[in-house]
C-alpha cells in the first residue's frame, strides 16, 4: 500500500489539531488574559500547525510544493515544540513528541518521494 495517503491524512489531522490548540492558547491565555508567553507560544503553535496542515494537503493532492511545505513545517515545528514543550513545559509530552518527530518524518519521506 502506498504510504503517502495515510501520512498525508495524518498530517492534515495533526496540523488541524495543532492549529486549533495554538489558536486557543493565543486567544484565551494570550489575548483575553493578557499573558505574553502564551501569546507568543500560541502564535508560533498556530503557524507550525498551519504549515503542517498545508504540507499534508499538498502531499495528499501531490503538489510539487509538497516538499517545500514539508521543509517549512519541519523547520518551524521542531524549534517551536522544543521551546514550548521541552524548555518551558507548556505543552504536554505527546504533542511535543508529535510536533517534533512527525514533521521530520514527513520531511524525510517527501524528499524520498520527490527523488523517486
Amino acid at each position: 500500500m502506498n504510504a503517502r495517503m495515510p501520512l498525508a491524512l495524518l498530517g492534515i489531522v495533526l496540523g488541524a489539531l495543532e492549529t486549533a490548540a495554538g489558536a486557543q492558547e493565543l486567544i484565551y491565555q494570550g489575548i483575553l488574559r493578557s499573558r505574553t508567553f502564551p501569546l507568543v507560544a500560541g502564535t508560533l503553535g498556530t503557524v507550525a500547525g498551519a504549515l503542517l496542515l498545508s504540507a499534508g494537503i499538498a502531499l495528499l493532492v501531490q503538489l510539487r510544493a509538497a516538499r517545500a511545505l514539508a521543509e517549512a513545517a519541519a523547520y518551524v515545528s521542531v524549534p517551536v515544540f522544543i521551546i514550548i514543550g521541552i524548555v518551558t513545559h507548556n505543552a504536554g509530552w505527546p504533542i511535543t513528541a508529535v510536533g517534533i518527530l512527525f514533521p521530520l518524518l514527513l520531511l524525510g519521506l517527501s524528499r524520498k518521494w520527490s527523488a523517486a
